[in-house]
Parts: C-alpha cells; structure tokens; sequence
C-alpha cells in the first residue's frame, strides 16, 4: 500500500488564513475558493455554523466567504442534501500526472494534511488561540476504491469534478467501503492529536518532525536533503507527495487513523 500525504485546504496562498483546529478538536479543513459554481461556502457547515461566518469569525476574506468554493477532498456532508452521497476526492492537470507516474492505484491510501491552527469560543465569535502556532496537521484520510475518468465521473453528480471535464486529466478517487488493517471506514476526518501534527514542535510549518521512517522510504518531491538533522523540510513544490510501499510507513499510517 502506498501512502500519498496530500496537501489541501487554506494554506499562506489560498484563503491565506490557517484552516481552524475548533474548540471540540475538529480539524475543519476550509476548502479553497473557486470562481466556478462548485460549492458555496455559505452552502456548507459545522454544527450550524456556516463556513462562511466561520472564515468572518477568524477575520478572512469576505469577499471570498461570500463566494464559491471547491469542496475537494470530499470527505463530509457538511450540512448538504446529497443523495447516495459517498467521500470522494478528485485531481487534475500535473499533479494528477504525477499521481499516475508515482503508480498510485486502488488500494493505496491518500493522508490529506493542511494548515490549522487553534481557535476558542469568545461569546459568539470564533477566535484564534492568542499565540497559538500554524501547523501542518493530517485532517483525513481515503483508501482508493475506483479511479474513475470522463464520463464515469458522472456517476458522482454532486462532486466537483463532475462539472471539471475540460482539465487535463481529470480523475475522482472513490473510498473503499473498509480500511484496510483497521475497524475504520474507507475515508474519513480526523479531530485533533499531536500524533497527527507533522510540524515539529516550536519550528515553522513545513518543518516536519523527523518520523523514524523517513530515512528509509522515499518521498516523491523530496531528496536526502531534506532530512536536516532536527527536522525534515517539506517542499513547498507540488500537492501529492508519495511514499513509497514500506511497512514502517503504513505501520505509522494506521497509528495515526486509529
């Protein structure tokens, strides 16, 4: 099983505010803004709070609040209507390209990683934990069932990627039904843990703690030089980082799902 640790959501470039570790542990990750009709921040929400009042709340954008969104990795409901509904993740273009060159297929597990930070309830305002840090945190997770391409993507009417046919290589991942070598689901969200936060303790965000398997596994976008002796520096290059097959990694994986 590959594991591909997959960057999205709000980072320093889009939506330019961390997404919200919320009071409860939620990891909410906030999806990216689009200018096509996807999805509608104001159309998606956490516990009756729209998405939209939550960017207000944490002092984002409100132009883009007001405006379209792109609901990728779908991995919850989020207050929709949606028949037959199932968690779902779509790619395209280069990164889609690299998937394929890295041999990802059916069975290997996305981990979806973005940035959060910690919020608290003040009265009826979300806020950012004063002096909180950014973090890059795993906030989901999907096992491949299907690879589905052109029109086979209509068979997801309500994803995204179903009005995305003229991209380059447009491509859904569908979840399996059960994760494999564990009680979970195929695809899901994750609350809060520090075995889940990849920045090292007191370092900016994309310096990652040194796992014990990254020494012995490659990770596509990144070389030897990456290990630096306290911290393994991320690239800022590219969405889809692969791992290849290693069981110290999957042995990692399932512990942080479980």
């Amino acid at each position: 099983m590959k594991i591909v640790l997959s960057r999205k959501g709000f980072d320093s470039s889009n939506g330019r505010i961390p997404s919200p570790i919320l009071p409860d542990g939620t990891m909410l990750s906030l999806p990216i803004a689009t200018d096509q009709p996807e999805g509608r921040f104001a159309g998606l929400f956490q516990d009756g709070r729209s998405y939209e009042q939550i960017i207000l709340d944490l002092r984002g954008n409100a132009q883009m609040a007001a405006g379209n969104c792109h609901p990728d990795p779908d991995l919850r409901l989020a207050g929709r209507d949606i028949a037959d509904w199932r968690p779902a993740f779509g790619q395209t273009d280069a990164a889609q390209t690299h998937l394929e060159n890295e041999g990802v297929g059916a069975g290997d597990l996305f981990l979806f990683f973005g940035r959060f930070r910690q919020t608290e309830q003040i009265g009826e305002k979300l806020r950012y934990v004063r002096g909180a840090p950014a973090v890059h945190a795993v906030f989901g997770y999907l096992q491949i069932a299907e690879i589905l391409k052109g029109d086979q993507i209509g068979r997801l009417p309500w994803h995204p990627h179903a009005s995305d046919t003229p991209r380059q290589n447009n491509t859904v991942y569908t979840a399996t039904a059960r994760l494999t070598g564990a009680e979970l689901p195929g695809a899901g969200t994750l609350d809060h843990r520090q075995d889940r936060v990849l920045t090292a303790p007191g370092r900016t965000t994309s310096r990652w703690k040194l796992l014990p398997w990254m020494d012995r596994a490659h990770i596509s976008y990144h070389t030897s030089k990456a290990l630096r002796g306290d911290h393994f520096q991320s690239t800022a290059r590219g969405q889809e980082f692969v791992v290849e097959e290693n069981a110290e990694v999957l042995k990692w994986a399932l512990g942080i799902l479980n």
